[in-house]
């Protein structure tokens, strides 16, 4: 398996598409048939094992990839538990050295297992609960200059796993969870710094690396942890989603994550293009950002999310096609990207020329009541609430962590740059007059300045001035529903077409 991996990172003797890597991946699995793995397991066995599953997750590009993945973790799980790894010791003495061993081992099988677990949204095969292994005591690599040592990188991991990826694996295992402990997960998580020598100014490959890997690790778990109540939010037609949805900060929370994704892996691709092009795993966390963006845009086009969405978008649409000539996976998914793209782009254009659109469902509320000026088939008429005395309105940011409100704040300036003479809303044609502002979530959050939570739109590495003219978006050309369309016949944006406790395989991150 080392060998499979070294052939797929070797750059300078061996192309993209070069078969050496998948021949050593099978002679692995043939080796590991010719061993009684079940009768005598080890502490190789295990650490093969696990770099399967790691090749499987990361570099292969075969369709049930993490379903095999999946499969060799509950196997690889119940062997190291057979030996002992999950205690503290084990049931023969060994050198202080194969101590440290099996505790770097049974670590990093954690930490991949309840990755695993997450993006799959399975139970983990392995719980802190029953295990008193002691971690390792990350020693600075012999031979290396510490700051580029791995033992940074390994430590970051394993907290990881004890401050976000184990509580966010208990949180969403309840049947009932409460929305207000996914508020403090999020805090706790978006607390959780890199490493401060990971941080900026990095220049040597391997740190550049380590950084691109942790910064996905995060916005994965965020986008994990907020994918259901996302996709609650956007799914009507129960209740529309406006500013004041009790879910609204996890549709902030999911722009946020997967626009940063999608920026990290461009700036990774920008600074060692071969590389990233061969490790397929980021770009099938950038295309399911994507999916989530497109999602957004189709569902709230009246939010102030949605031009700076787009803006993303087209900063994927880009990263894609720079990539197509040396990654299969860019290649392979371009045509499902640009699709729904153009869908989620008409959606838009259609809802800001007053087009009645069928993916949403919009419910005007002014300053204090939930009052609906819409005269569409999905109005709830209340008359009554007229004389009502107005209260204030219950703020769903209260609770949140402030880069959520900051990142409001954000999109609202790239919305007043790019719209400086637009209305704050424009629904349709058949709405009130005195239209309130709400559906451009007016006014923003009032909280000081502090230094930007997205990604930086015109960054070196590419330009996407001019995505969005300040009189509105362009429409995209014609599609052929017979060559584009067919493609995404599974990615359906109507109301009704999602069920959040559905296994949503288009929209899941590693």
């Amino acid at each position: 398996m080392i060998l499979a991996v070294g052939c797929l990172v070797d750059l300078e003797r061996r192309g993209p598409d070069s078969p050496d890597a998948e021949k050593y991946h099978n002679l692995a699995r043939a080796a590991l048939c010719e061993i009684p793995v079940m009768e005598e397991p080890n502490v190789e066995t295990i650490t093969a094992l696990f770099y399967e599953i790691w090749y499987l997750l990361v570099f292969s590009d075969k369709k049930k990839a993490a379903g095999y993945a999946w499969g060799l973790m509950g196997l690889t799980a119940k062997l190291a538990q057979s030996i002992g790894l999950h205690r503290n010791g084990g049931k023969a003495k060994v050198i202080p050295e194969e101590i440290e061993k099996r505790r770097s081992l049974f670590w990093e099988l954690l930490y991949l297992d309840a990755r695993l677990s997450l993006s799959l949204g399975r139970p983990p095969s392995l719980s802190i609960k029953h295990m008193d292994c002691k971690r390792p005591s990350y020693s600075p690599d012999g031979g290396y200059d510490p700051s580029e040592s791995l033992h940074f990188y390994q430590e970051w991991k394993h907290s990881c796993y004890l401050n976000c990826l184990a509580p966010v694996l208990d949180a969403i295992s309840t049947p009932n969870l409460d929305y207000d402990t996914v508020l403090d997960l999020d805090k706790n998580i978006r607390d959780f710094s890199i490493p401060l020598h990971l941080r900026d100014g990095v220049t040597h490959r391997s740190l550049i690396m380590q950084r691109a890997s942790l910064s996905t690790a995060l916005e994965a778990v965020l986008l994990q942890l907020h994918r259901s109540f996302f996709t609650r939010a956007l799914s009507g037609p129960e209740e529309a989603f406006n500013r004041r949805h009790k879910y609204a900060p996890s549709v902030v929370a999911v722009f946020l994550s997967a626009s940063r994704m999608i920026a990290t892996v461009q700036d990774l691709y920008h600074r060692e293009p071969q590389l990233t092009a061969r490790i397929l795993g980021y770009w099938s966390n950038a295309f399911s950002a994507a999916v989530a963006l497109c999602l957004l845009v189709s569902r709230a086009p009246f939010t102030c999310l949605s031009p700076a969405a787009l803006q993303e978008l087209e900063r994927a649409r880009l990263l894609f096609k720079s990539a197509k000539d040396t990654c299969p996976r860019a290649l392979q998914v371009i045509p499902i990207l640009e699709t729904m793209i153009e869908k989620a782009s008409d959606i838009y254009n259609r809802w800001s020329n007053g087009q009645e659109v069928p993916t949403i469902i919009l419910r005007h509320t002014d300053e204090f009541n939930d009052i609906d000026h819409n005269s569409g088939p999905y109005a709830t008429p209340q008359p009554e609430q007229a004389f009502m005395t107005p209260q204030p309105p219950s703020d769903c940011f209260s609770k949140t962590h402030r880069s959520l409100s900051q990142c409001i704040v954000e999109v609202h300036q790239r919305a007043k740059s790019l719209f400086p003479m637009r209305k704050p809303c424009m629904c349709s044609a058949a709405t009130s007059a005195s239209c309130p502002p709400s559906h451009s979530w007016s006014p923003p959050p009032n909280i000081p300045q502090t230094s930007p939570v997205l990604p930086d739109l015109y960054s070196s590495t590419t330009s996407t001035q001019g995505l969005l003219p300040c009189n509105g978006p362009v429409l995209p050309p014609p599609l052929s529903p017979a060559s584009k369309l067919a493609v995404v016949d599974t990615l359906n944006f109507e109301l009704g077409a999602l069920n959040p406790s559905s296994d949503q395989s288009w929209m899941a991150w590693f």
